[in-house]
């Protein structure tokens, strides 16, 4: 019988405690602002100069790429003729950050797609980076920095610590195209990380506390998601430092109870 006592008052203290209150967060902590995320550029490029270890005669579009490249450099070279192991075809990635300008540069990261063995000294040749719209946000060249390397040894042993084949180019590509980004001035929606209408709710009420000095609604919970707030007339023409303000905020964010047991002890 105390045994029983014993688990019905360690589940009631479990259920109790998850709902403790939570220490308070800053609003850029809970949420982020619609509109102001970065977007992925893509493209394909080649890595020349490296040391034997580029694809081989089996990727045929390796070849056909570098004819290509000689062709608008005025050489003319069948691409069945290129007999090369130092050259190596690959996709660039990078992320454009929000409210990045033209001349601003961004990392890239260049990854084989042939059977290319190792991106170690290459030379990333000028890539044009596409968004999903089809236009150049970017162009990337420059040396490729990788983390893994292949070793090897006596009797054929061969080695590769991480991986050799994926490599970035810091600061690598310029920007040459700005991406569409929202507008400050007016109005601005936060995005929640984690849905929960009590957090909604109590972050529009944190919101109108610090901006409404005459009782007008300046935020208001949309859904459980996000809250809009309205950019309060004190603060036209600086939006940027209205969101600075706002993401100072401190909120207490709500969160479901939670059990945990150790299943080593079964407590």
């Amino acid at each position: 019988m105390f045994s029983k006592i014993l688990v019905v008052a360690l589940f009631f203290c479990f259920v109790t405690s998850g709902f403790a209150d939570v220490p308070a967060a800053r609003l850029k902590e809970l949420a982020s602002i619609e509109g102001v995320r970065g977007n992925q550029l893509l493209g394909y490029g080649i890595v020349v100069g490296l040391n034997g270890t580029g694809d081989r005669r089996q990727t045929v579009f390796s070849a056909q790429s570098l004819a290509n490249l000689l062709n608008q450099m005025g050489v003319s070279v069948p691409a069945e003729t290129l007999r090369v192991n130092n050259t190596a075809a690959v996709l660039v990635t990078a992320s454009l950050p929000p409210f990045a300008r033209p001349g601003a540069k961004i990392d890239v990261t260049a990854a084989t797609i042939g059977d290319s063995s190792n991106l170690q000294g290459g030379l990333l040749i000028l890539t044009s980076l596409k968004g999903v719209d089809g236009q150049t946000y970017a162009v990337a060249q420059g040396p490729v920095v990788t983390a893994g390397f292949t070793a090897g040894g006596g009797f054929g042993n061969r080695q590769t610590v991480n991986h050799p084949t994926v490599g970035r180019v810091p600061d690598g590509a310029i920007v040459e195209r700005a991406a569409p980004s929202a507008s400050l001035e007016t109005s601005v929606r936060l995005q929640l990380a984690h849905a929960d209408f009590t957090t909604a709710s109590r972050v529009a009420e944190a919101v109108n506390k610090r901006f409404s000095s005459d009782g007008s609604i300046v935020a208001r919970a949309e859904n459980s998601a996000s809250v809009v707030v309205d950019t309060p007339k004190s603060w036209a023409g600086r939006g940027a430092d209205f969101i600075a303000e706002l993401e100072r905020l401190t909120v207490q964010a709500d969160r479901v109870a939670k059990i945990v047991i150790n299943e080593r002890t079964g407590t």
